[in-house]
């Protein structure tokens, strides 16, 4: 799924929609269409004009007069696309389709149809799934380094649990919690508990940095909005291959519902784990 870094670039592409009425609208699978308002699709959304784009966590919000809002959770394998309706060929995993006044369309795409996209009244944002509910926001004035400490001071589960907790950070993903923890040099499986306060600062300073880093990398190679980036992290996608730091093999170890990446060298254990890759040859 596209994670912050990738949505900060798609925001920015996105906003190109802003004062563009929608002249048409259509979906290619219902289920993914939460509807929140009263009014029948499509009518309730053609003729509106777009009048903000906004990304919230990992929700994109396109907020329409008569305020209406329509937030996207592209969840695991959702993209979304702009280009010349004329030029663009029907995918067969359609989530929803806008037609604009000037031609384009953007369309959100979901092969594997977990897609959620939600229309509401704007009033109502606030009892969106997931959305109403997300933690302070990374890029903003508001994460700082002591509503940081207070957050994970209250915590006892492991770290990686922690970073990915949208209900306390908006919003963290696979991809970027396996790159801070490497920025950070604290191995996946750490309890926040058992954090130094050095430890604690510096989970933080990576968590800005990483995200900040990333943000500024795919804006600077501006690749297309339905493209995700990842050749240039250090350790996820990386299971297998020589540290870029010290040349150790990147592992791949479980870690809640997910795997994480990590370098058992540059992030070493403070306990005692069922594989200790730290022992093992670097290369």
């Amino acid at each position: 799924m596209p994670e912050l870094p990738d949505l900060v670039h798609i925001e920015a592409k996105l906003q190109e929609l802003v004062g563009h009425r929608i002249a048409a609208a259509r979906t290619g699978d219902p289920l993914v269409l939460r509807i929140m308002v009263r009014d029948p699709f499509p009518a309730l959304l053609v003729g509106r004009n777009v009048t903000e784009v906004v990304r919230r966590g990992h929700f994109m919000c396109f907020g329409l007069d008569q305020d209406l809002l329509i937030a996207v959770n592209l969840m695991l394998a959702g993209r979304f696309q702009l280009l010349p309706r004329a030029e663009a060929k029907l995918p067969s995993a359609l989530a929803l389709a806008l037609e604009m006044d000037d031609g384009r369309e953007l369309r959100i795409v979901d092969d594997k149809r977990m897609a959620k996209v939600y229309v509401a009244a704007r009033a109502d944002a606030g009892q969106i799934p997931v959305l109403g509910k997300l933690g302070v926001e990374i890029l903003s004035p508001q994460f700082t380094l002591e509503k940081f400490r207070k957050l994970i001071a209250k915590r006892r589960d492991q770290v990686r649990q922690f970073l990915m907790d949208k209900e306390t950070i908006a919003s963290v993903g696979n991809a970027y919690a396996d790159e801070i923890l490497f920025a950070a040099r604290l191995h996946p499986k750490t309890f926040c508990s058992k954090l130094t306060p050095e430890e604690v600062d510096r989970l933080y300073q990576a968590t800005v940095q990483v995200m900040r880093d990333a943000a500024a990398e795919i804006t600077r190679r501006d690749p297309s909005i339905d493209t995700k980036l990842r050749d240039f992290l250090a350790v996820r996608g990386r299971d297998g291959k020589p540290c870029k730091v010290c040349g150790t093999t990147i592992r791949a170890v479980r870690v809640g519902d997910g795997d994480a990446c990590f370098c058992p060298h540059c992030q070493p254990t403070g306990r005692k784990l069922f594989v200790d890759f730290s022992k093992l040859p670097r290369g």
